[in-house]
């Protein structure tokens, strides 16, 4: 009996030791998804390559590993490169002061042929509340200002793509009041729209996934993190981020009439930087036609 409640109790250290330390902070895998529209026509095949949720922080996401990150993301070779917000650590876990510009500047070497694109978070609001209450640019804001990086805020940019045109529309977050998703957000999806000026298909950034039931019929695809995939995955079941009930969308695709949600698991972290069967991703999305 005590043999076994000492294989038990080994057993145990052995998942926490992996669950709070190698899997968050030394693995790293990329996960594809390929997305068929029938509205895509007789455009070229789009890679698409997300780097979500960073949560960056020592000791397990330090600016050296941000660095690591960037260049196996630009190893992908991305025709679209993109941030879905949440850029420093979102828990107390962490040591020395690695801030916003210093990791976003880290991230400025990730480069799209057809440029790169950024949205913010919930956490980049959260971190910086007077900014938030006072409707003024966050310093996450001004750190993807400053390194040159192209933030869609309720904002669409069109792509010359071969064979034909693309948008990227990105809305400001859905959630920067703490307030869940009825809460009041800074996300105008009509003000995003109105940039569209065709019907051309475009490709929506979202940080938070809960607006998909209700976008556009025009938005073929919906990218979007914020849920880490749970941080922790026993089975389908996520007990960490997906505690709240509200939250329809966790991890993976979503179909619904001829639009299509991915929803990323990210990098990082939220309360304790332990992630279990959900390791950290970088995550590509290739749109093309039907076969």
């Amino acid at each position: 009996m005590l043999t076994i409640l000492y294989i038990g109790l080994g057993a145990l250290l052995l998942a926490l030791f992996y669950a709070l330390w190698i899997e968050p902070a030394w693995r790293l895998k990329i996960v594809r998804y390929r997305v068929e529209v029938p509205q895509w026509g007789a455009r070229a095949p789009l890679r698409i390559v997300i780097i979500s949720d960073l949560h960056a922080g020592a000791p397990h996401i330090p600016l050296s590993r941000v660095r690591r990150i960037t260049r196996k993301a630009n190893r992908l070779e991305p025709d679209l490169a993109v941030l879905l917000g949440d850029y420093t650590a979102a828990h107390s876990w962490t040591w020395g002061q690695t801030g916003k510009h210093e990791i976003i500047g880290a991230l400025k070497a990730f480069k799209g042929k057809l440029g790169t694109f950024a949205v913010l978070g919930n956490h980049d609001w959260w971190q910086d509340w007077d900014a938030a209450k006072e409707l003024r640019p966050c310093e996450a804001q001004l750190a993807l200002h400053e390194h040159g990086i192209p933030l869609l805020d309720n904002e669409a940019a069109r792509l010359s793509h071969t064979g034909g045109d693309v948008w990227v529309v990105g809305l400001a977050d859905q959630r920067p009041f703490d307030e869940g998703p009825e809460g009041e957000g800074f996300d105008d999806i009509d003000q995003a729209m109105a940039s569209v000026t065709d019907d051309a298909p475009v490709i929506l950034l979202a940080h938070e996934p809960d607006l998909f039931p209700n976008v556009p019929a025009q938005c073929v695809v919906t990218l979007s993190g914020h849920t880490h995939g749970g941080q922790i995955r026993i089975g389908n079941r996520s007990p960490i981020i997906m505690a709240a009930e509200q939250e329809t969308f966790s991890y993976g695709r979503y179909d619904a009439d001829d639009r299509v949600l991915i929803v990323s698991g990210g990098i990082g972290c939220s309360e304790i930087p332990v992630r279990f069967n959900m390791p950290p991703e970088i995550t590509v999305v290739t749109i093309c036609a039907p076969d």
